[in-house]
């Protein structure tokens, strides 16, 4: 049981984590042009947004979906980790991270609920 919210935990945390460091990106710390900060929103935060309510309520159909949408913000890390240099890699790391760590908690806490609930 404890495992379970440990994972529910981790799992909240990293995708709330991927929303406020996405739009903390595109406004401050991605050094984009006034004219892209809409558009940046639009792709790497709105998406985000979609399946927010059923996470939050821990369904399963909302955090696979929230799994497949991680992979925008855990492709645009990768690719900051890969282009960047300097403070810009650091954030891409921020990123990427947050992205693996929704993913994999959030794989690991429908895994473990499911195990708990067939018992």
């Amino acid at each position: 049981m404890r495992r379970v919210y440990l994972a529910r935990l981790l799992s909240l945390i990293c995708y709330l984590g991927l929303i406020a460091f996405g739009m903390a990106w595109a406004i401050w710390l991605g050094q984009l042009p006034r004219e892209e900060i809409s558009l940046t929103l639009l792709i790497l935060v709105a998406p985000l947004l979609v399946p927010l309510r059923g996470i939050l309520h821990a369904r399963d159909k909302a955090l696979v979906w929230g799994m497949l949408v991680a992979m925008i913000p855990l492709l645009h890390g990768g690719m900051t980790l890969w282009a960047e240099q300097g403070p810009q890699k650091v954030w891409g790391w921020v990123e990427f991270l947050l992205a693996i760590g929704y993913i994999v908690s959030g794989s690991f806490f429908i895994r473990w609920r499911a195990q708990r609930e067939h018992r």
